[in-house]
């Protein structure tokens, strides 16, 4: 691995459990509930999480084909109208891409992360390493609004172990 990535690895590593952890108790009708119509269900959240991760894999150089394109393209927002993925299958998804990331960022070359990233991440670093860690920062954020979600419906809190 390397070295600069570290971090971003140990992050990403925490994420792994803390996605499940942040699903646990949660049902398939709870994962549709909205709080209001401008805040987005669990399932949404959860889908979106594991888009991100598949994307992740095109700037460390292995991408992966991402069977949420569809749902996401053009940073679609939620839509209720559209069938989102069961916690069921978001979580096997979540497995799945997260072995491919685990592999990818074990495999990755300075010069992937130096090339300039195609997308602009807000941090200010338009590197693929940058992108990288702005999506280590996303993915957290999205996993909080999980972890608050999960509170909210099921009385427990998110657990770290």
């Amino acid at each position: 691995m390397i070295q600069s990535l570290h971090l971003c690895q140990l992050i990403f590593s925490l994420n792994d459990r803390l996605f499940i952890n942040a699903l646990e108790g949660i049902t398939e009708e709870q994962a549709k509930e909205r709080h209001s119509d401008h805040n987005n269900p669990v399932n949404w959240i959860a889908a979106h999480t594991v888009h991100a991760r598949y994307l992740m894999l095109i700037f460390l150089g292995k991408p992966s084909e991402n069977p949420y394109n569809s749902l996401f393209e053009n940073f679609r927002a939620y839509d209720d109208s559209i069938s989102y993925p069961s916690l069921a299958e978001i979580k096997s998804e979540w497995q799945k891409v997260s072995g491919l990331l685990k592999d990818s960022l074990a495999a990755v070359t300075d010069k992937q992360l130096a090339a300039v990233s195609p997308v602009k991440s807000p941090i200010g670093d338009f590197t693929n390493e940058g992108t990288i860690a702005f999506l280590a920062q996303h993915e957290s954020y999205d996993i909080g609004q999980l972890g608050y979600l999960k509170k909210y419906f099921t009385k427990e809190a998110m657990k770290y172990s």
